[in-house]
């Protein structure tokens, strides 16, 4: 069937958006209703059902003992810890209910999702790694997010394949990062960002293949470089020595004059490498996919964020990797899934729809905390003939309201939306997100005043440290909440000779979050004078950076 190209005005924002024939092609291949919201507000409501670092010390209420958790303790239903939630003594299935045809499925569906224990953290298969979330086949970690498969590392954000790496997001195949995002296949690189195959080197930006190198950008294969600079092996180990970056002015220093260096050199419209038809940024190794960031080794996606290692044909996700195909409308379908429909937090299943924290299962509709289990529904058992029977009835009613393909309501997200990344990409007030049908946690997080160090008692050095980190508490610089130091984290600090932070975990991360650009595209021409291509880009029309074609930007590449 051939399709058109259709405007339609979103139900939420009120503004106009369009489907395209291709977005057709693919609901009718997944047998959904086209949407009738855009994507950015799809994106918010998905978001806001998943709650990566905002946590909590709670009691389990299965076993009784204290953990961390991503729910607060005043929530309404019951949390237990990881261990109780998958134990052997207990499935989903212990709490399934027998749908009504009367009653109308999301009613039914709310029922069940209030009366299933929640896990307080999620981390698979990651022995030494029990606060990590939303993680999974990690070893001896500490406080990573939404990462996998890495080693030895420490409050860092969607990392892959890392080891012994602190305050470090998007990195794939690091060692020994710190204070970098967007770093791939490299090697002792600080406060860095965009550059891959670069080692022992401070202060880069989108730098390929570069060793010893300080305060650069745009280079390719270069060694003993400062700010753009060739210097001899013996002048660039004197001028970093005098730079002093081993203490935290000489850090604070450099950086203000990095940035302003920065503010003068031309960026290219977007971070992507090795892609083909594909519209975005922060990709690499990408076929046909569009309106993607954080998209790598993925083909023929559409809409999503977090799209990687193998991602196949999925729209409207927000993380969708690891051996995943067919995948629309969900959040956190990573891991050795397909053909699933409006799911969060389910991993190795097919054929799953309208479920959350499903594992190991196959052929479920509308079901929650279920694991190797198949054909159920509300998790109830049946038959494979029955449960067809049933799901095709459950079906024909959403389709008939036209919901079919919509993901869940507002309300049955489990978290305030000021605990979600929803509030970092779509910010509201509390009024403005309580009026528009989300919650608000009003649960203070963290610890204040409790400090046995204030900022100006910090050292300037590591080497000037005369006291037990580990037995110290520190204020944050920013908030002003307090934080500790672990002890392989001293270590870490240690082996790099940086000065201790000042700022909190979460300020780090929000630091570096700011540093990213937006995931959205504005339409743009090159600013190379005499230059009239256009493009698509992440850099607004308003903001200071000089943002080049590809062909002009690799025209400057040194």
């Amino acid at each position: 069937m051939e399709h058109k190209e259709e405007k339609r005005n979103c139900q939420n924002c009120k503004k106009d958006f369009t489907i395209e024939p291709d977005d057709f092609s693919f609901y009718e291949k997944m047998r959904v209703c086209a949407p009738d919201t855009c994507p950015d507000c799809r994106a918010q409501l998905r978001l806001s059902f998943r709650n990566e670092r905002a946590f909590y010390k709670r009691a389990c209420d299965k076993c009784g003992k204290d953990v961390v958790s991503m729910y607060s303790p005043n929530k309404s239903f019951k949390v237990w810890c990881y261990d109780c939630w998958f134990s052997d003594n207990w499935g989903g299935e212990d709490f399934g209910i027998e749908y009504d045809k009367d009653i109308p499925f999301f009613e039914q569906y709310e029922k069940l999702w209030r009366s299933v224990p929640k896990v307080s953290l999620i981390y698979m298969r990651s022995p030494g790694s029990e606060y990590t979330n939303i993680s999974a086949d990690n070893k001896n970690c500490y406080f990573i997010i939404e990462s996998s498969n890495n080693e030895d590392s420490i409050h860092s954000y969607w990392i892959q394949e890392c080891r012994d790496v602190v305050d470090t997001s998007f990195a794939s195949k690091c060692e020994l990062t710190y204070e970098s995002d967007d770093c791939y296949n490299s090697y002792k690189l600080l406060y860095s960002k965009g550059c891959h195959d670069c080692t022992t080197s401070y202060f880069l930006t989108d730098c390929k293949g570069c060793t010893d190198c300080i305060g650069c950008i745009n280079l390719r294969n270069k060694s003993n470089y400062i700010f753009n600079e060739s210097y001899s092996k013996e002048e660039y180990e004197q001028i970093k020595k005098d730079l002093m970056l081993d203490t935290y002015s000489g850090v604070k220093m450099f950086k203000e004059k990095y940035e302003d260096f920065l503010k003068k050199q031309p960026r290219k419209f977007a971070e992507v490498m090795q892609v083909v038809n594909s519209t975005g940024s922060y990709m690499k190794n990408t076929k046909n996919c569009q309106s993607c960031f954080h998209c790598y080794d993925a083909e023929d996606n559409k809409y999503g964020v977090h799209i990687w290692r193998n991602a196949k044909d999925t729209m409207d996700c927000d993380t969708a990797g690891r051996n995943v195909s067919r995948i629309y409308n969900s959040i956190n379908a990573g891991i050795d899934n397909s053909n699933l429909v409006c799911d969060a937090l389910c991993w190795t299943c097919s054929f799953v729809e309208y479920s959350m924290y499903c594992f190991n299962s196959n052929n479920c509709f509308g079901c929650v905390g279920m694991r190797k289990k198949n054909y159920c529904i509300l998790n109830k058992q049946y038959e494979k003939e029955e449960y067809e029977e049933i799901v095709s009835k459950i079906k024909s009613e959403l389709k008939d309201k036209g919901e079919y393909g919509q993901f869940f309501g507002k309300h049955l997200s489990c978290f305030g939306y000021n605990e979600t990344p929803a509030n970092e990409q779509f910010p509201l007030s509390k009024d403005e997100a309580i009026k528009q049908g989300s919650r608000w946690e009003d649960t203070e997080r963290g610890t204040y005043n409790k400090e046995t160090k204030k900022v100006d008692q910090m050292p300037e050095s590591f080497s000037e440290i005369d006291f037990d980190v580990a037995k110290e508490v520190f204020i944050c610089e920013s908030c002003n909440k307090n934080y500790r130091v672990i002890p392989n984290e001293f270590l870490f600090y240690k082996k790099l000779n940086v000065p201790l932070p000042r700022l909190c975990p979460d300020c780090r991360h929000y630091r570096r979050m700011k540093s990213r650009g937006p995931n959205k595209l504005w339409y743009r021409s090159c600013m190379k004078e005499g230059c009239t291509n256009e493009f698509e880009t992440s850099y607004a029309p308003y903001r200071p950076e000089i943002v080049y074609c590809e062909k002009c930007y690799q025209n400057e590449v040194i």
